[in-house]
This record gives structure tokens, C-alpha cells and sequence, in this order.
């Protein structure tokens, strides 16, 4: 070989690795970049690489550096998402095989795409309501992305809200790195999780208010233990209605009674119970919870009826009130629940209900029948019902 070509060979093998390694080539600098990320928001603003231009046009410090600079973002959409884009060609042609160019303008590491991001949303919004939904509309059939929705948006306030949902698994790993891990749209901004939306007819879904601001189920686990309370409620509700029967049944008897030698006591003028009007043989006593035959006592004695103190006057009149306040707060409670129309919600309270009603009812029965036993109530055992 002639030593005087090895110089030129030198240079030549120089050149070409200059030429090589050269980080941008002037069909991607910044300016063209920053032209070639308009026209493809401009295109498709739903692209999730537009949330992130939107996010470093009002912030420049958004993204952790180099993840604003116009060749990242570009490769944000060119590299996985959409490259086949007519807006791709310089970056596809100059950047995505270029080693150089990748490491000083990566593109945002787990990035979902947008069919991804579209998925998600779509599958979200159909198992439930939630805020957000409503921005992108219904999915067709044939479409595989909303063109005219800020997706990444709405998908990263979706699963803030929701993150355990198994949609969210794309969302959680875009922020277990960077540039997501300290963007917006993983972090929480303070604003607070959205709220349920009011949907007047039955529905399925997790996410609802029950009674209370802060009692919103936002995963499974919640859901069902906020279904298993609200079983309990009811079940409560029904023995409480029972207790109130058996109150009732209590505080109503009248009970003759007899002193030590067996004769019939006379009325106490200074007793409110003894005030009452006297039961004769001939005219026999009827209330609502019994009857007292004449035969209940001999024909030559008045009988009385002689109750606990606390049972008469103003007494009865609190304790029935009080017990019906606390009624009345737990059955509108019940009803505001099934109000909701979700699905899961309502059938907690009725079928807690119905499960109620039946280990209720043998107490009232078994109330009854003691008080009948006792004579306290004379008579034909009534079928009393729990009401409302």
C-alpha cells in the first residue's frame, strides 16, 4: 500500500465518524422540532406527547430537563407512538437511530401511547362515572383514540382519583419514572378527588357518595365493605322497629293487682297511674295491645291498672319520641342510600332489610306471648308487624 494514501485514509475514516456522530442533523434542530410538534398537536391534540408540550408551553420546568426541549417531545410522539405521521419524517429519519441524539433528547421513558391512554379511558368510564368522562365523549367502535380530548389529562385525574383500578397500571408506570414522577400529572395538585357524578337511574359502578363527603368507595375492597356496613344499617334498622314494639307493648299494659290479703288495691288519689278510669266487672278494658275481660277480676272490687312510675306522665312520651327521632334519622339514611340507584348499594339495604324483618320478628312474637303469659295483655295474641 502506498504510505502516501494512509493519510487520506486517516482522514477519511475521521470524517465519517464525525459525520456519524454528529447529535442532530439540521433536518432536526430546535426550530424544526418546534414546527413539526405543532403540526402534529395540531393534527391530533389528544396525542399524550401534546399534554406534555401543553404542560412545557406554560411551564418551561415542567418536566425535568432535557424533557421540554422540542426534540424530546417530538420523539415522545415519533419514537412508539405515532412515527408513521407525516409530521415524523425528519425526526424518524435523523434522530430515532441515532444513539447520540437519543441521549441527549430522550424521549419520556413509559409513555403510554395514545391507543393505550383511549383504552383505558374508554374501559373506566364504562364501568363507572366519574369526572373526566364526559370530556372525551364515547368511544366508536371503529375509532382507536378520541381525536378532540386532552386524554392524558383525563386518564392521569382518572387514576389519581382511582389509582388501585387495574386500568391505571400505564398511568403508575409513567410515574414511576421520569420525567412522570414529578410532573403534574402524577402528582396530586391539591385540588381533591372528583366527585361522583349523580346518575338518576340504575347503575353499576364503585365510586359513589353514601351519606357522607368523605365516604366514597374508590376500589373494590371499599366497595364491598361500604356494602357490608350498609347490610348491617338495615339489619339494625329492623330490631330497633322490633325494640319499639315491644316499648310499646310495655309501656300500654295494665296489670291488676292485688295487696297481700288477696282483694283488688284502691285507687291512690295521689297516683297518676291510679287515675285512671276504674275497670268494673261489667265493663271490661280494651287497648291496642290487649284485652282485659271482665272476668279479670272479682264482682265486688274495682280493678286498676298499677304501672312503674317512669312509665306514666311525660315519661313514655319522651322515650317514644326519642326512639322514633333515632328511627326516623336511620330510615331516611337507608332511603337516601337507595337513592343513589347503584345497583350493589340498593340490594345491600333491601336484602338487609328483608334478613331484619325475619330475625325480628320472633322477638316481638316472643314479647308478646310473655306478656300474655304474665297478664299483662288478656286476650288473642295479635300478628304485630314492624312498620315504617
Amino acid at each position: 500500500m502506498n504510505c502516501a494514501r494512509v493519510p487520506l485514509v486517516i482522514f477519511g475514516c475521521l470524517a465519517l465518524f464525525v459525520l456519524v456522530q454528529v447529535p442532530v442533523a439540521s433536518a432536526v434542530d430546535d426550530a424544526n422540532a418546534t414546527a413539526s410538534m405543532v403540526d402534529l398537536c395540531t393534527a391530533m391534540r389528544g396525542m399524550p406527547g401534546c399534554t406534555l408540550k401543553k404542560l412545557c408551553d406554560a411551564n418551561p420546568n415542567a418536566l425535568p430537563d432535557p424533557y421540554c426541549q422540542p426534540i424530546s417531545l417530538v420523539g415522545s410522539v415519533c419514537l412508539t407512538d405515532m412515527p408513521r405521521m407525516s409530521g415524523c419524517k425528519s425526526y424518524v429519519a435523523t434522530c430515532t437511530g441515532n444513539n447520540t441524539c437519543q441521549t441527549l433528547y430522550p424521549a419520556p421513558s413509559q409513555l403510554p401511547t395514545t391507543a393505550t391512554v383511549a383504552q383505558e379511558i374508554t374501559s373506566i368510564c364504562t364501568e363507572m362515572t366519574m369526572n373526566g368522562c364526559s370530556e372525551c365523549g364515547t368511544l366508536s367502535p371503529r375509532s382507536r383514540y378520541y381525536d378532540d380530548c386532552d386524554m392524558m389529562d383525563v386518564y392521569s385525574r382518572l387514576c389519581k382519583a382511582m389509582p388501585g383500578m387495574t386500568q391505571c397500571k400505564a398511568w403508575s408506570a409513567f410515574c414511576s419514572g421520569a420525567p412522570g414522577s414529578t410532573s403534574s400529572l402524577c402528582i396530586d395538585d391539591g385540588t381533591g378527588d372528583p366527585a361522583p357524578g349523580m346518575i338518576m337511574y340504575f347503575h353499576t359502578g364503585i365510586v359513589e357518595y353514601i351519606l357522607f363527603k368523605k365516604w366514597v368507595p374508590r376500589n373494590v375492597l371499599q366497595y364491598v365493605l361500604s356494602m357490608l356496613a350498609l347490610f348491617c344499617l338495615a339489619v339494625f334498622y329492623e330490631c330497633l322497629q322490633a325494640m319499639h314494639v315491644v316499648l310499646d307493648m310495655y309501656l300500654g299494659r295494665r296489670i291488676p293487682s292485688k295487696n297481700s290479703n288477696g282483694v283488688y288495691d284502691a285507687p291512690d288519689p295521689d297516683s297518676p297511674a291510679d287515675s285512671q278510669a276504674p275497670l268494673t266487672p261489667s265493663q271490661p278494658s280494651r287497648s291496642r295491645f290487649g284485652t282485659f275481660p271482665a272476668s279479670a277480676a272479682p264482682a265486688s272490687a274495682e280493678v286498676y291498672a298499677k304501672q312503674p312510675s317512669w312509665t306514666t306522665g311525660w315519661g313514655p312520651t319522651l322515650i317514644r319520641g326519642s326512639l322514633r327521632m333515632v328511627m326516623a334519622t336511620l330510615s331516611y339514611a337507608l332511603m337516601l342510600v337507595t337513592m343513589t340507584y347503584n345497583v350493589g348499594l340498593f340490594f345491600s339495604v333491601v336484602v338487609g332489610l328483608g334478613v331484619g324483618s325475619m330475625l325480628a320478628a320472633p322477638i316481638t312474637k316472643s314479647a308478646e306471648k310473655a306478656m300474655v303469659a304474665s297478664g299483662a295483655i288478656v286476650g288473642t295474641v295479635h300478628n304485630w308487624e314492624t312498620c315504617c
